[in-house]
């Protein structure tokens, strides 16, 4: 399945320059799982997400070619899946807190105590794109933000 891309950037002048008609929407955040589940399989069995997808730069129906997505969102883990990334990954205080599209930014609690893990995201992004993930422990989130995130192979 696809993600369904429903946001955009504008150019130069920002989007909000345009008039309200020519603007392209927000992204959307949605809930559903199988997304998130397919791209994130080391998450575990979540309790719960929200996400969105936005295209990267200014998307044109007139230029072939692949568009750049980036993906944000916060996923409640299980307990039994919390405790196993503490247990299989080695994860050090972030220098910085989770940055996402500003749908999910709402939905990122303020004064967590994130952790990052390079192991994990290694794993993770198998050095085929860009991703963040942010784990609170404490909390039982997973905030993650991910350009062109795919599927592992055989899933």
């Amino acid at each position: 399945m696809a993600l369904s891309l429903v946001g955009g950037c504008g150019g130069a002048t920002g989007p909000q320059a345009r008039p309200a008609s020519q603007r392209p929407p927000e992204a959307e955040v949605r809930t559903d799982r199988a997304p998130v589940e397919r791209r994130f399989p080391q998450f575990g069995r979540f309790t719960g997400v929200e996400w969105a997808a936005a295209p990267l730069g200014h998307a044109d129906s007139r230029v072939p070619g692949p568009t750049d997505v980036r993906l944000s969102g916060v996923a409640t883990l299980a307990k039994a899946d919390v405790e196993r990334l503490l247990k299989e990954y080695r994860w050090v205080p972030a220098e910085e807190p989770p940055t996402v599209l500003g749908g999910i930014a709402p939905r990122v609690p303020e004064g967590a105590k994130w952790r990052t893990s390079e192991e994990f995201t290694s794993e993770v992004t198998r050095n085929v794109y860009t991703g963040e993930f942010h784990l609170d422990a404490a909390a039982g989130l997973m905030v993650f933000d991910a350009v062109n995130a795919t599927e592992p192979k055989g899933s």
